[in-house]
């Protein structure tokens, strides 16, 4: 029996496309990863410009490493991932950030960015909530 190919169809992919698009604006994404031997600790440059130190006995999947494969990690071409071929480690930018900051933390940083997001479908929803008088207001405790 033949395996069968299911092949996306256009609007899948640029669906997925756009998906791929917001995940780059919104999620943090390093662009340059280096290991801070005198500290020691895991210094992630991202995207738009903040630098963040992370000491490495913090990373569980790191710990054990030598300044030598610490020195060898790289973030992913993507920057969504810090990669170390040697250890045959993946490890989510986002998700090590949301379990070192916590996840409401996580949550808040990562929800203002998306607060900031400006599209056709927001401009017209903000547009059209406005004609009905804004948001509505909180009803006062009884």
């Amino acid at each position: 029996m033949k395996a069968k190919v299911l092949m996306p169809t256009a609007v899948e992919i640029a669906e997925a496309r756009r998906r791929g698009e917001e995940a780059a604006r919104v999620e943090p994404r390093a662009e340059h990863v280096a290991y801070d031997s005198r500290k020691k600790r895991l210094v992630l440059h991202l995207r738009r410009g903040a630098i963040v130190a992370i000491p490495v006995e913090r990373i569980k999947w790191l710990r054990d490493a030598t300044a030598r494969q610490l020195a060898a990690v790289y973030a992913d071409q993507f920057g969504d991932a810090i990669i170390s071929d040697e250890l045959d480690m993946h490890i989510s930018v986002k998700g090590l950030l949301r379990d070192l900051v916590g996840l409401t933390g996580a949550a808040s940083m990562l929800g203002s960015e998306g607060g900031k997001a400006k599209s056709p479908a927001k401009t017209t929803a903000a547009r059209a909530n406005g004609k009905r008088g804004g948001r509505p207001r909180k009803k006062a405790a009884a």
